[in-house]
């Protein structure tokens, strides 16, 4: 008898790297996939975190407006002791009107981007008897701001709506 050691045929050896290929397609896939919902989750709660703090701090501040000074459609101007001292700062939420450019907030002459790049913002405003307010609205007739904002990061995007009831007013 002959004792004959025997190796991998090529067409053994090409079945396995036909094989492994087919392998690291599958967890390529998988991973591509993955890295796709995790990248569009975390963008997502980024916009949520952005405009949802946005949505903290603008009803905190009008609620506390002395007075307001403007109110338009895609801004409002008012005035509050936001520093407890007894002097009011003027403060105002504006965004250009056009998608995609951040609402702003500007006191003192300094400017601070609320939502990065909102698609779409719009202010309403209702009287004391939350009777909705036409345009042009007499600003010393508001005493609730209903905000609507609508911000996007790519091709995720978040909408949100707040209103304040101005309790100085």
């Amino acid at each position: 008898m002959f004792n004959r050691s025997r190796g991998l045929t090529l067409l053994e050896l090409l079945i396995v790297i036909f094989f492994l290929i087919v392998f690291v397609g599958v967890l390529w896939t998988i991973f591509k996939t993955q890295f796709y919902a995790f990248y569009s989750q975390e963008t997502r709660s980024d916009i949520k975190g952005r405009t949802g703090r946005a949505f903290f701090t603008m009803p905190q501040e009008l609620r506390q407006a002395t007075s307001i000074t403007t109110a338009a459609s895609g801004s409002v101007t008012f005035t509050a002791d936001m520093a407890g001292d007894g002097a009011d700062e003027t403060i105002q939420y504006v965004w250009s009107g056009t998608a995609g450019t951040p609402l702003n907030r500007v006191s003192g002459g300094v400017t601070t981007a609320l939502v990065d790049s909102a698609q779409s913002a719009a202010f309403t405003y209702y009287d004391s008897g939350n009777n909705l307010l036409s345009f042009p609205v007499t600003a010393s007739q508001v005493k609730l701001v209903a905000m609507d904002v609508t911000a996007a990061d790519g091709d995720e995007s978040f909408e949100l709506r707040s209103q304040a009831r101005c309790r100085n007013l």
